[in-house]
């Protein structure tokens, strides 16, 4: 994700500071995604000072790292003055964030949390149904995909695997009947047809049911929901690794905690191959009363991989929003400050049509009932 919005940026002229803590990595990053634009700063996320230090003199903070990070990532922009972006929080890490709006209201920047694909564009296209209905009843939100690479590892994940660890083990949270619940790890479940064809989904822990109750309250929201697929075959390994005890994160008796163990392991899989050819489906539907009577709206984004320079789907509509935004905010289209997810400050139309610019375009479909 950090490649992508690393391109993004950079492409579009703006000097951008990579910092991490792997300088070798950052560096053949820089080389073939930062177009002569982008330096590499040795910091470490885990230490907010680290962090702060390498940030002086930055003006916005994409954080593109795990989420476990946000809180000190955000901290580290508070004491920098800088204006910070991320790419969600797993529901609970994102009410954290949220307690402080009122520091970063007081130092006049904007956080917006959460502006990846999901939660981040399905945040904004979520706004733009309500503005078309008087009653928003139901958001539900779907992420599908599919991936036609021949790939040599046993595992292979999409983005982070302690985060996919995280998304298959903790509860999921739901909005239903105005109230939050959370539900087992790998409850309900039901087929869904996508761009890519049909797929099961599942309940998974995720920021958007954090955020769009609040802000879509004033319009009546009794449900909002989130509901993802993976592959089955994923599926079958992470569960069989998971009844075996492996991603447990609490020190066992010998003092080591399972999961980092197995988290090590992960990192001595193959490589994937410089193209990923991969599908990335969002889904987002909406059911309310327009003027017309009862309506469903239902918005549709499938984003394919690019080759020059190399970027998976996923790679490329988690991370080029941010960096989309970042640019709005840098220009002063963006004015409004505090910490607020992408549906409270994101104007709709430029955002939709710059990713439509980048090849990452929407699509509308409205129903009645008979």
């Amino acid at each position: 994700m950090g490649r992508a919005t690393v391109h993004d940026l950079t492409a579009s002229g703006l000097a951008v500071r990579l910092l991490e803590s792997d300088t070798r990595a950052a560096e053949r990053v820089v080389r073939r995604y930062g177009h002569g634009r982008a330096r590499v700063v040795e910091a470490d996320a885990r230490d907010p000072s680290s962090l702060a230090r390498a940030l002086k003199g930055v003006r916005i903070l994409v954080n593109c790292a795990p989420y476990v990070f946000n809180l000190g990532a955000m901290r580290a922009a508070l004491e920098t003055g800088s204006h910070y972006l991320d790419l969600g929080g797993l529901f609970h890490t994102t009410r954290r964030q949220l307690a402080l709006h009122a520091e970063f209201r007081r130092a006049r920047r904007l956080a917006v949390l959460g502006m990846g694909s999901a939660p981040g564009i399905v945040n904004v296209l979520a706004r733009a149904g309500s503005e078309q209905l008087r009653r928003v009843e139901a958001v539900r939100i779907y992420n599908g995909g599919a991936d036609f690479t021949e790939h040599r590892a046993p595992l292979v994940f999409g983005f982070s695997p302690a985060t996919v660890l995280d998304e298959f083990t903790k509860r999921p949270m739901v909005y239903d009947k105005g109230r939050f619940r959370s539900l087992s790890p790998g409850s309900g479940g039901e087929d869904f047809v996508f761009d890519v064809g049909v797929q099961r989904v599942h309940p998974s822990l995720h920021s958007e049911v954090a955020t769009l109750p609040l802000s879509l309250k004033s319009k009546g929201l009794r449900h909002c929901s989130f509901q993802i697929a993976y592959d089955p075959a994923l599926v079958d390994r992470l569960r069989l690794l998971i009844d075996l005890g492996l991603a447990e994160a609490k020190p066992g008796p010998r003092g080591v905690a399972p999961r980092d163990v197995l988290l090590d392991c992960l990192r001595d899989q193959p490589a994937p191959p410089d193209f990923v050819d991969d599908r990335d489906s969002l889904a987002v539907v909406l059911e309310g009363r327009d003027a017309g009577g009862p309506v469903r709206l239902r918005y549709d984004l499938t984003a394919t991989p690019q080759r020059r320079p190399p970027l998976s789907a996923v790679a490329r509509d988690t991370g080029f929003p941010p960096a989309i935004v970042a640019r709005m905010i840098l220009e002063g289209r963006i004015r409004e400050r505090g910490v607020l997810p992408p549906e409270r400050c994101v104007p709709v139309e430029p955002f939709l049509a710059a990713l439509s610019a980048r090849g990452l375009r929407t699509r509308l479909t409205q129903t009645r009932e008979a």
